[in-house]
């Protein structure tokens, strides 16, 4: 009778879970100090999060409330809301899109000029 599963098939398993457990551990938790508003894909104004007060704007819209360390869409006049359902944003890499109305708002870091990747 044939084993289910070999010693092979547990090395696998258990080199892929470490890969998931590394990817878990080293991404990035920074807050984010500055994101960017954007409008078909191009940059409509950046905005600082450290502000201790709320700031809401309308672009296209979608109501932006930034300040006190996040940024987040408030209100949209689209109908599925999953813009508005992506919650309070505040780490760096976080983003939330709302497609039928062409606005993008997204957590870049600290410095909106540091590069998103270096290979090499």
């Amino acid at each position: 009778m044939k084993k289910l599963i070999t010693l092979q098939d547990l090395i696998i398993i258990a080199v892929i879970i470490l890969a998931a457990v590394l990817l878990l551990a080293f991404r990035s938790n920074e807050i984010g100090k500055t994101a960017v508003i954007r409008i078909d894909g191009k940059e409509y104004k950046t905005v600082n999060l450290e502000s201790d007060e709320k700031t809401e704007i309308s672009v296209n819209g979608v109501s932006v409330v930034y300040g006190c360390g996040e940024i987040y869409v408030e209100n949209s006049t689209c109908h599925d809301k999953i813009c508005v359902n992506a919650g309070h944003l505040s780490k760096k890499g976080q983003a939330a899109v709302c497609v039928p109305n062409r606005v993008s708002v997204e957590i870049v870091g600290n410095d909106k000029n540091a590069p998103k990747a270096v290979t090499g």
